[in-house]
């Protein structure tokens, strides 16, 4: 399917949308099993990161550009599309971003094939629609590539992700739980003191009609 702008600026607001609730000013945990160790990586989202994961190109700001699709006041010649079809591919798995860390997924370490992709790390979801590329931080890793490709191309080993956590950027301690596995019990795990498990909320449906959703 090829989208003309208009098609494109729809997808584009009405994912920005979604980012600004689900994931937008976010720090998110996730803990994920590698051979006999439990480990974890701790990423975040800004405003700032969603104009890169559209893949179009614009003069605005990145916070601009997000801004004005917040706003409703994006409009197609905002932005361009490119030539190879990398805006394309990247808008038919952008609607499902907000989804991807509130159900089952993966996690793995970037498999360095000589392709030009700077991502250290993918997760990417297990009915292989989308990935994310992330880059670590200093402080949490952030998004910088998103790709509608099957994660097990992209990681090598592919990891089990156990559980995932969420807290606004400005709190300390996590307290809410996005996902976890099924026959993982949180006491279980052994988790960093950044998150409160006795506080943590159970696993609920944040999003029902999802092409992600775990059967």
């Amino acid at each position: 399917m090829k989208y003309d702008k208009k098609k494109a600026l729809a997808i584009i607001v009405k994912a920005a949308k979604q980012y600004d609730i689900w994931m937008k000013s976010c720090h998110f945990l996730i803990v994920y099993q590698k051979g006999r160790n439990q480990e974890f990586v701790e990423i975040g989202f800004r405003d700032l990161n969603f104009l890169h994961l559209t893949g179009v190109k614009t003069k605005l700001s990145a916070q601009r550009f997000f801004s004005l699709c917040i706003d409703g006041k994006l409009s197609e010649k905002d932005f361009e599309m490119d030539a190879k079809g990398k805006a394309q591919q990247k808008l038919m798995v952008l609607p499902y971003l907000h989804e991807l860390l509130y159900h089952k997924c993966m996690i793995g370490d970037f498999i360095n094939s000589g392709v030009l992709i700077r991502s250290d790390y993918f997760v990417g979801d297990t009915k292989a629609v989308l990935s994310v590329g992330f880059r670590y931080g200093k402080t949490v890793d952030m998004p910088i590539n998103l790709y509608k490709e099957n994660v097990k191309k992209l990681i090598k080993p592919a990891c089990k992700v156990l559980a995932i956590f969420k807290k606004s950027y400005n709190q300390q301690k996590y307290t809410e739980c996005t996902y976890c596995s099924k026959g993982i019990e949180l006491f279980d795990l052994m988790l960093p003191d950044k998150i409160e498990v006795n506080k943590c909320l159970t696993l609920q449906k944040y999003i029902n009609d999802s092409s992600l959703n775990e059967e």
